[in-house]
C-alpha cells in the first residue's frame, strides 16, 4: 500500500530493484528512444503499470507504476554518475562518499548510455 501522507515509501529492495531493472531494459526503446519511435504517454503508462505489476510479485510492497518510473529515474542517474565519478569526469567539489559501480549499474549504463 501507499504510504499515508507525510510518510516515506519503503525504500526498493534489491529484489525490487533487479525486477525494475528486469522490466525497463527491454522496454527502453519505448520509453525512452528517438522521437519517432516512441510511443504515447498512455502506452508508456501501461509500461509502467505492468513493470510495477512484476515488482509487487515479490511481495515487498505494492508499488505503482509512478514509483517504479521514479525509482528508474533515480537508478540510471546515480549510474551514470558513478560511472563518470570512476572515469574521473566529474568535478572533484563534492564531498560525498565514493560509489562503486555495482553489477546493476553496469547493466543500466549498457542499455541507457551506449556510447
Amino acid at each position: 500500500m501507499a504510504a499515508a501522507s507525510g510518510e516515506r515509501a519503503p525504500a526498493f529492495t534489491a529484489q525490487e530493484l533487479e525486477k525494475l531493472v528486469d522490466g525497463v531494459l527491454p522496454q527502453y526503446t519505448l520509453l525512452y528512444g528517438p522521437p519517432d519511435q516512441q510511443v504515447s504517454t498512455h502506452q508508456k503508462r501501461d509500461i509502467w503499470r505492468a513493470i510495477a505489476k512484476d515488482v509487487r510479485t515479490l511481495g515487498a510492497h505494492q508499488r505503482r507504476g509512478t514509483h517504479c518510473r521514479k525509482r528508474w529515474e533515480d537508478i540510471r542517474r546515480c549510474s551514470k554518475k558513478t560511472a563518470e565519478a570512476q572515469l574521473g569526469m566529474a568535478s572533484q567539489r563534492g564531498r560525498g562518499a565514493r560509489r562503486t559501480m555495482t553489477p546493476l549499474m553496469f547493466r543500466i549504463l549498457v542499455v541507457a548510455y551506449p556510447e
